[in-house]
């Protein structure tokens, strides 16, 4: 399996995204939500180590009111092979590996694989 490398993270708020550039010349854009229930945790996917991710994590609040915008608040590389977001739905246990990140590209030309 080939190893991914990111050159650039950016938390981009203006499309609501996490836009990544990759060392060789890919560029992914993650929409916060999709990359928010795509989260690796344990407390995110499957207790039994299938690794199976749980459907809706992401809870929002049924009062308009209430509801804050689902977006990182901070991002944190972890060594040379992750990074770990904290979201402002006060998770921050997810660590995504680069090689997973880029394995989630919702792009069309890594969707056709």
């Amino acid at each position: 399996m080939q190893s991914h490398t990111p050159k650039k993270i950016k938390l981009a708020a203006d499309n609501n995204s996490v836009a990544v550039e990759w060392s060789d010349g890919h560029q992914s854009l993650y929409p916060y939500k999709f990359l928010r229930e795509k989260c690796p945790c344990a407390t995110c996917t499957d207790a039994h180590g299938t690794g199976a991710p749980r459907t809706n994590v992401v809870v929002e609040s049924p009062l308009p009111m209430l509801q804050k915008p689902l977006r990182p608040e901070k991002a944190e590389l972890v060594g040379r092979y992750a990074v770990q977001i904290n979201w402002s739905d006060g998770h921050s246990t997810g660590i995504y590996s680069f090689d997973y990140l880029r394995g989630l590209c919702p792009c069309p030309e890594c969707s056709k694989r």
